[in-house]
């Protein structure tokens, strides 16, 4: 349950980052009566709705039983505010249907944001000198033509294949000034 909570603010980040072949055009009307077209796709907004609603409710349920200040409503503020009480939360009666509903909900989240198969996982920040990007993996399937990486969000350029994945994990240990 736990690697599921902490990967839910990157699937719900990730359900909304193409809008596939199902996507409908919506008009959006501000208060100065101008209007926007943005593209949504009725299932992620319907995923990334029932994720903000189940971790909200769980941190809800941990603030009243514990007397604690709710976190906001922000996604990866309510997954680390849960992260921090799971110890708490894996004592409680209705550990079984926390456990089930974030399952669900990573599941869901998954298929819908990587519907063909390929897997964006979060691994740290870039170890090249003078960029601020993030690193993901892209892990695809076996019979997949394209190879797994690591690919920077900030350039291109700074992809690792699998081959290197080990060396590249102690570069990121070192500009974190970890041992190695």
């Amino acid at each position: 349950m736990t690697h599921e909570l902490r990967n839910l603010p990157t699937l719900y980040a990730d359900c909304n980052t193409g809008a596939g072949p199902d996507a409908v055009r919506v008009i959006k009307k501000s208060h100065k009566k101008s209007a926007t077209s943005d593209s949504m796709n009725p299932a992620a907004a319907e995923v990334r709705s029932s994720i903000r609603t189940v971790l909200a409710s769980w941190a809800g349920l941990v603030s009243d039983e514990r007397r604690l200040q709710p976190p906001s409503r922000e996604i990866p503020t309510l997954a680390r505010f849960l992260g921090r009480h799971i110890q708490w939360l894996t004592r409680h009666p209705a550990a079984g249907d926390m456990a089930e509903e974030i399952r669900d909900l990573a599941r869901n989240a998954r298929n819908l944001a990587y519907p063909n198969s390929v897997r964006r996982v979060p691994v740290g920040s870039c170890p090249e000198s003078d960029c601020a990007g993030e690193l993901f993996a892209h892990i695809r399937a076996h019979d997949d033509l394209h190879p797994s990486e690591i690919i920077c969000t900030l350039s291109p350029c700074h992809s690792w294949p699998v081959t290197c994945w080990a060396r590249l994990a102690r570069q990121i240990h070192i500009r974190k000034g970890e041992r190695a």
